[in-house]
């Protein structure tokens, strides 16, 4: 439930560095294969995803459809794995909360409590901007993408053929996507520099922008070198 806005950090600094950034579109679809075919079939040539939670299991997706068109890969607060049992038994409840007109209360209150470091859960403007956020998206793209991650794969074994560059970046206070599971994802990668940030919680591109610049910044820089090497 983030829109484009979530990477306003960033974004000029990909521009200044000559890199071409492209909004891939998660609205739609209710399935992660379909959101990573959309994501592939609306660019072409090498690309260097760049997934943030649900966004990074597409990029994972994306590397195991058309694995030689992955240049490099950030993921970030994010979870290769089928969806936890418990996560996938509360989703249709939710599902059917929102469908109901409770969009809100769901995000203010069972989502938003978890996603957020401490020092930021008093934050007003970040907590409205992920509240404007799922507002401008609405209903139907909640219950379609909450069906993508219930019934999404496994895709913890596609890491080990994800030979280029690749970025695992996590919050420190992450309950959500915790860092022992990026340590598990950066172990499992053949090319891969694992980066836990400080005072951030699971909405890393919001709460800690600057340290995710020099991250991404890393990354491409590695692409850039192997691309030329």
């Amino acid at each position: 439930m983030c829109d484009a806005s979530l990477w306003d950090g960033i974004r000029a600094d990909l521009r200044a560095a000559g890199w071409i950034s492209v909004d891939v579109d998660l609205t739609v679809d209710s399935s992660i294969h379909a959101m990573a075919a959309r994501a592939l079939s609306n660019t072409e040539g090498p690309v260097v995803p760049i997934g943030f939670s649900m966004g990074g299991i597409v990029a994972i997706e994306m590397a195991r459809q058309v694995p030689e068109r992955i240049a490099g890969i950030a993921l970030l607060d994010t979870n290769p794995g089928a969806d936890l049992p418990e996560r996938a038994a509360a989703r249709p409840r939710q599902q059917d909360r929102v469908r109901g007109g409770e969009l809100e209360a769901i995000v203010r209150d069972e989502l938003k409590p978890v996603y957020l470091a401490a020092a930021n859960r008093n934050n007003f403007a970040l907590k409205s901007h992920l509240l404007s956020m799922a507002a401008r998206l609405g209903d139907a793209v909640f219950v379609r993408q909450s069906e993508a991650l219930r019934t999404r794969a496994d895709n913890w074994p596609v890491l080990a053929g994800i030979a280029c560059p690749a970025l695992v970046a996590c919050g420190a206070e992450d309950s959500l996507c915790p860092p022992e599971w990026h340590e598990r994802i950066a172990a499992s990668l053949p090319n891969a520099v694992l980066r836990v940030v400080e005072r951030s919680g699971h909405m890393l591109p919001l709460e800690r922008p600057d340290a995710l610049r020099e991250t991404i910044g890393e990354l491409l820089s590695r692409v850039h070198t192997e691309t030329e090497s």
